[in-house]
């Protein structure tokens, strides 16, 4: 017995082929898919994602096509068919020197990508993704901090690729622990239900800087930054100011047991990129202690207090997939606490409709030390891929943690979004690689075409309905579909490929039959009329039409619409002889398709046609009032020179082009093409 998930994946799979095999026909429509549907059911865990990443020094070239993993995180393995984010999570270059512009950003590889896994064997793995060759677009790198950048980290978060999602319990990312983690993502090839829960990075971004009990050492209250404590420092109380929080430029060593955190040293007020800075110590017995900052990320953190010594504010973030920065600690002589707080995590939603919950990507709060506190962390980043919908149904909450006593506050989160959207406080980011499931496999009805010059140009074959060869495309041509029972139309424009595609939500495909329609601009002709799926078009007036019947998970197209142009052909500007005299005048002919051209003229002045191919002023052929049929190719440039003589008297003179397609149907004639020259008397 077959089970709902088998079917589901069953069914998956045989759409892909589907799909594969429609847009092999043309890569006009082609993009990089999983396997949109496969993980069916979703929302009943409480965890979605696993988390992988590669040895501490290993680097992934643009154009990789494999590298090895060696960290894991979650309980389902990769297999070959799921889909993945790439993200480069720590690389920011910063100043560092110690003085009031220690911290800004200088520099960032904060890139990331969608990928499909096409084999694992091991701790090996094979991808496909959007860059050369079907390997990564861009460069990934895991390297511990040195002396002049803190550690850069990058990981690799499995998507599950759900055929419908309908949360059942609240769910959440495994945080970050400074290699993987602090990530939820969903690829969703239907609807995502919440159902009033909500789906939570809260705090599980970047860490808040971790806090020390110090008696001080040779710190001073104006630092910026200054070396964090060795253990048997630690263990003497011989240290002075608090740590800066985790972000995008680096990690802290107390955090990670290592000898090297952020360069030049990981305690004191500086803030690295989006990082809250410890509070300093302001003497030299670590007696009078400053509040840690919040950490930044798509707005800066508040500063800590007292103002000369609080931890300074994360900076904001650059606008890409970014953990929300770590909160600054708070300098600490005994006891316990001061810690900074955690910052929100990266939450994406790839899917046909969103509605009916909350996500929540807030930064967690400073803890208090005393008479001083740690800074909070900042709110996270939500990065959504949904159909254009003119308001979410969703709660958002991203809001950065408070700072405990007089810490600063984190910053606000950043909300992201595939396209421009009409949403309060989004921005435009595009992930490239692999394609949403919806846009691969949309729920609702999918109708593509293209359309192309079919003049067997370059070595194609003329009116096949097949773009080869160097045939044209024809961008920028307006295609409209439309519901004649309402209102209801939409436009949209054929691209640089000629292709053009609508894709219908499941509201809106009922089975009703719309119509598919385009007017052909002037000078272009139709010699076949194809069918679509089947059904015949109309012509009516200059307009061609198809029905379509928008059945939901159904494909129509593609629609291969091959026109021909219409001759160039130029008459010579108009001309001024004496009476008596004779001239050559030359016409300029420009073939639309292979075939045969005949050019007449009756005029008593034509004396005869002169062939001039090469357009050189060289004859090739004499003829007496009409040439015989000259071989032509598409695209062929060619000249007509024209001996006349002139009696004195102003005259008109017409020449005409005749076309003859090779392999025309049955049917096509191109219609003759006349331009003429007038001539007048003078001297």
């Amino acid at each position: 017995m077959v089970s709902l998930q088998q079917h589901h994946r069953r069914l998956a799979r045989s759409a892909t082929l589907i799909l594969v095999l429609l847009l092999g026909q043309s890569g006009a429509w082609a993009s990089l898919c999983a396997n949109p549907g496969r993980d069916g059911q979703g929302g009943s865990e409480a965890v979605f994602n696993s988390y992988f990443t590669g040895p501490d020094s290993q680097t992934l070239s643009s154009g990789s096509r494999t590298f090895s993993l060696t960290r894991q995180r979650g309980e389902t393995p990769l297999r070959a068919g799921d889909l993945a984010l790439l993200m480069q999570v720590q690389s920011a270059s910063i100043n560092t020197t110690n003085r009031s512009g220690y911290g800004q950003l200088q520099g960032h590889d904060l890139v990331a990508e969608w990928v499909r896994v096409d084999r694992v064997e091991g701790q090996q793995v094979w991808i496909e993704g959007g860059g050369p060759a079907g390997g990564l677009i861009y460069h990934y790198v895991n390297a511990p901090a040195s002396g002049e950048q803190g550690r850069r980290r990058w990981q690799l978060v499995r998507v599950p690729q759900y055929e419908h999602f309908s949360l059942q319990q609240d769910a959440r990312a495994l945080p970050w622990d400074g290699h993987t983690g602090g990530v939820l993502a969903l690829d969703v090839r239907r609807k995502v239900t919440l159902n009033g829960h909500r789906l939570s990075v809260a705090g599980a971004g970047f860490r808040g800087g971790p806090a020390l009990s110090l008696l001080g050492a040779l710190g001073r209250p104006t630092d910026w930054r200054y070396p964090a404590p060795t253990v048997e420092d630690r263990q003497a109380g011989y240290g002075h100011h608090a740590s800066k929080g985790e972000g995008l430029a680096g990690t802290p060593a107390l955090l990670l047991g290592a000898d090297k955190g952020y360069p030049g040293g990981d305690m004191g007020r500086g803030a690295p990129a989006n990082a809250g800075g410890g509070g300093n110590g302001l003497d030299l017995a670590h007696q009078r202690l400053g509040n840690g900052g919040g950490g930044g990320n798509g707005s800066a953190g508040e500063h800590g207090l007292p103002q000369e010594g609080g931890g300074r504010g994360g900076h904001d973030a650059p606008r890409a997939m970014v953990l929300g920065g770590g909160g600054g600690a708070a300098g600490r002589r005994q006891g316990d606490g001061g810690q900074g707080g955690d910052g929100g995590g990266l939450l994406l939603i790839r899917a046909a409709g969103l509605q009916g919950g909350a996500l929540d990507l807030r930064g967690l709060p400073g803890s208090p030390a005393g008479e001083v506190g740690g800074g909070g962390g900042s709110g996270g980043t939500l990065w959504l891929d949904l159909p254009v919908i003119d308001a979410l149904a969703v709660t958002i909450e991203h809001a950065g943690g408070a700072g405990a006593k007089d810490g600063g506050r984190g910053g606000d989160g950043q909300r992201l979004a595939r396209g421009q959207r009409d949403w309060p406080g989004f921005h435009s980011l595009r992930l490239a690689g692999a394609e949403a499931g919806f846009r691969c496999r949309p729920a609702g009805h999918w109708l593509t075409g293209v359309l192309f010059e079919d003049n067997g140009a370059g070595g194609g074959q003329a009116f096949n309905l097949r773009r080869e060869g160097d045939e044209s495309p024809l961008p920028g041509l307006t295609v409209t579909l439309q519901d004649p029972a309402s209102d209801w139309q939409k436009n949209t424009l054929t691209g640089a490929s000629g292709a053009f595609q609508f894709r219908l939500s499941e509201a809106q495909s009922r089975g009703q039959t719309l119509w598919l329609s385009l007017v052909l601009p002037e000078g272009w002709r139709l010699p076949t009329l194809p069918l679509l799926n089947g059904e015949p078009g109309q012509l009516r007036g200059e307009q061609i039409r198809w029905p379509v019947r928008a059945v939901p998970d159904r494909h129509t197209g593609p629609l291969r619409l091959g026109v021909i142009a219409e001759p160039g052909w130029q008459a010579p500007d108009d001309t001024v002889l004496a009476p008596g005299s004779t001239a050559v005048l030359a016409f300029e002919y420009q073939a639309p398709v292979t075939g045969q051209v005949r050019f007449h003229s009756d005029h008593p002045a034509v004396r005869g046609l002169l062939m001039d191919r090469a357009c050189s002023g060289d004859s090739e052929q004499w003829q007496r009032g009409q040439n015989a049929d000259w071989p032509v190719t598409a695209g062929e440039r060619l000249c007509v020179r024209v001996p006349v003589r002139f009696d004195g008297q102003p005259t008109r003179i017409p020449v005409t082009a005749t076309t003859l397609p090779l392999n025309g149907p049955a049917g096509f004639v191109m219609t003759p093409q006349q331009s003429a020259v007038k001539i007048l008397p003078g001297s």
